[in-house]
């Protein structure tokens, strides 16, 4: 049993020092966005519960299949890879049906369909409510992990910061759907940053996906390169309606920002400056907002004053500690 509040990576360090490292042929598993092998296999997994990663009263079985599969292959993004395969295991409650099965798969395979991957195979159980489990494989000749940044890189990321928990929140909370129509969209799919990970690939050095949330994210670049992120809250790019909703809602919009995760953008870091040029030919926005130090830790300048910012984002083991809602 898992004590409570242990928290993910507490327990990830645990499972590290049990499985031990036997294969030559695996270059990099524990530790990062997949399991990265010597001949440029790439391998994933990400689990999907109900009620705890997706709501069925305001998401369709579509665009919950669709939505989990956007997140697992943004794992494969994280490591500059092109999808190629997802083995999809179905946890399905009593009363599903065919045409429910139908309608999840369709959405799953529509996003499959945008990268050239396809569902291989996978698995079906019986189970109390509906989940899925998905394991996705990718090809690269040019991977990018966590472990990458150096001191003198600048830190940019993809899109918008906290516009996916934006859109979340707005359904949960009733609020009028066409004020937070950018934010609901992204929420319900938030397509993988595929395309522009390996565009990118040649500028980049760390790289990791925002599943989590900024502040946890830059976190695990930090650990995993052993250095210092400084971020400037002034350049995050935040949208109009994330900045309606925390006045709707009266939340704090730094704590917000800093915590809100699933946004599947690309947080990563370069020394190519003039990235944010490039806007126009990736059809993505992308802003530089900090910059990589020797050191440690993520830290948060903000008002000419910098202070660390410790990890807030979502954790599965502290949940009762960090409430989504």
């Amino acid at each position: 049993m898992i004590r409570s509040g242990m928290g993910e990576a507490r327990a990830i360090e645990l499972i590290a020092r049990i499985a031990r490292r036997r294969s030559r042929e695996i270059v990099k598993s524990i530790g990062d966005d997949a399991a990265l092998f010597r001949d440029g296999l790439v391998v994933t997994t990400d689990a999907y519960l109900e009620d705890v990663h997706f709501d069925r009263s305001y998401l369709d079985l579509s665009a919950i299949g669709a939505r989990a599969m956007c997140g697992t292959l943004s794992d494969i993004a994280a490591m500059c890879a092109k999808p190629t395969a997802v083995f999809v295991s179905l946890m399905a409650p009593k009363g599903f049906r065919g045409r429910d099965i139908r309608e999840l798969y369709r959405g799953m395979d529509a996003i499959c369909g945008l990268f050239g991957a396809e569902i291989a195979g996978g698995d079906i159980i019986s189970a109390p409510q509906l989940g899925l489990a998905l394991t996705a494989l990718g090809r690269t000749r040019t991977p990018r992990l966590r472990s990458g940044a150096r001191p003198g890189d600048d830190v940019y990321v993809t899109g918008h910061c906290a516009l996916a928990e934006t859109g979340r929140l707005a359904l949960k909370n009733g609020l009028n759907p066409k004020k937070y129509g950018n934010a609901i969209d992204r929420h319900v799919c938030p397509i993988p940053r595929i395309r522009e990970a390996l565009k990118l690939v040649p500028a980049i050095h760390g790289l990791i996906d925002t599943s989590d949330g900024l502040s946890t994210d830059a976190g695990h670049i930090a650990t995993e390169s052993a250095v210092r992120l400084v971020i400037d809250a002034e350049r995050l790019p935040i949208h109009d309606e994330t900045r309606q909703l925390c006045a709707e809602l009266k939340l704090d919009l730094a704590h917000f920002v800093a915590s809100s995760g699933e946004d599947y953008e690309l947080l990563f870091t370069s020394t190519n400056g003039g990235l944010e040029t490039q806007n126009s030919k990736l059809g993505t926005a992308i802003m530089c907002i900090g910059r990589v130090e020797e050191g440690n830790g993520v830290w948060l300048l903000s008002g000419g004053k910098t202070r660390r910012l410790a990890p807030t984002g979502y954790d599965h083991l502290k949940a009762e500690l960090l409430p989504r809602a």
